[in-house]
């Protein structure tokens, strides 16, 4: 029987799909610039800079889905070999840990995104945009990885061995 999703779980699906889609527009942008460049059609002299944006986009957007399907590296010689109970207790002080990065991160962004704001300074690059644009999708997705911690902190002790959310 299929689990029915939360809300928390549609938004990190659907930033997911967002980072996909970039991928693939940045792939065939990249693919069209490099075939008209090579054909000597013409050259598509956004393209460097606006594939940089598109990589950090990408990372953001999808960090919250890597988290919460645990696609993201572990090295867990040690862990895997404990009792369940301390490997239970390793893995609550992980997700404390990594949910207090995520709230040092978000006021960091934030007094970032913030100062930038303020100053109004410009990127003069190809593009010419208010630099805290850069800087304004952090702080959210940076609330999303907390949301997916704060999830697995709210397990019942018997469940803190696992990810899955019950």
């Amino acid at each position: 029987m299929a689990s029915k999703r939360s809300w928390f779980d549609a938004l990190i699906d659907a930033l997911a799909l967002a980072a996909a889609v970039l991928l693939c527009a940045l792939v065939v942008l990249i693919l069209v610039d490099v075939a008209a460049r090579y054909l000597r059609l013409f050259s598509i002299t956004w393209s460097f800079e606006a594939t940089e944006y598109m990589l950090y986009a990408i990372t953001f957007l999808g960090a919250p889905w890597v988290l919460r399907e645990e696609g993201h590296i572990a090295i867990e010689l040690v862990v895997e070999r404990l009792a369940p109970g301390p490997r239970r207790v390793v893995r609550r002080v992980a997700d404390l840990l990594g949910a207090t990065v995520c709230v040092a991160l978000f006021v960091f962004a934030c007094r970032v995104a913030w100062r930038s704001f303020e100053s109004g300074t410009l990127v003069h690059k190809s593009f010419i945009f208010p630099e805290w644009w850069v800087y304004a999708g952090m702080p959210p997705v940076l609330l999303v990885l907390l949301g997916v911690y704060l999830r697995w902190l709210a397990r019942p002790p018997a469940h803190a061995g696992t990810r899955e959310v019950v």
